[in-house]
């Protein structure tokens, strides 16, 4: 399975919770520590200049919108400038089911903005490595074959440079048209996306190893 190599493109992936007491004894193999939540918390607002500085208004205007609608709904949220400017949420907050289905509180959804494949717009994009893992490749690229397909997100696997084993992620991801979100759509997408990683979580409820 084709691998992504340009840790230019991917840097987001890097600050995801690996759990690894519960993935076994394979050693770590990852340059970079995860950040915990707890720290972005602590310094987001110490952090909120560099997570802004050097990227154009648009982008500005998308992730200071979406600042406003986290804050309204009154969920936590930090800022990491550092892998790739990402909200960093808790998943339970979002979609509560994931406690429900081998998740924990550790677990994190990525919130990002990015350009689009045609370099005229922006997408809103979010992430999470799923709570969903076997030390057997042929187990997760089974899980991803017989996973169900959505009209929004979709599911890939990425090995993960900590530990050299195989995540399963959901990405969902919204074109930007205006460039900054609105708030009907920024709750579109949570509504999505809550929707879609529960029907996931209990199709892999199923499989032996999850």
């Amino acid at each position: 399975m084709t691998q992504y190599k340009d840790d230019r493109k991917r840097p987001h992936l890097r600050l995801v919770v690996n759990n690894p007491e519960l993935r076994g004894s394979r050693p770590a193999t990852g340059e970079d520590a995860s950040i915990p939540f707890e720290v972005l918390i602590a310094k987001r607002h110490e952090l909120r200049a560099d997570f802004y500085k050097g990227i154009a208004p648009q982008h500005v205007k998308a992730y200071e919108r979406i600042e406003r609608h986290l804050e309204r709904r009154g969920w936590l949220y930090g800022l990491d400038p550092q892998h790739g400017r990402l909200m960093v949420i808790p998943a339970a907050t979002a979609c509560p089911k994931v406690l429900e289905h081998g998740g924990s509180p550790q677990d994190e959804l990525l919130l990002f903005v990015a350009d689009d494949p045609t370099g005229l717009g922006l997408c809103l994009c979010l992430e999470m490595i799923l709570p969903f893992w076997s030390d057997d490749d042929a187990v997760m690229e089974e899980a991803l074959i017989y996973a169900p397909i959505y009209p929004y997100g979709s599911l890939f696997l990425e090995e993960n440079r900590n530990d050299g084993y195989l995540d399963l992620i959901y990405r969902l991801s919204f074109p930007l048209y205006p460039p900054a979100p609105t708030e009907r759509l920024l709750e579109k997408l949570f509504a999505v996306a809550r929707y879609e990683l529960r029907e996931t979580l209990i199709g892999l409820d199923e499989f032996p190893e999850a």
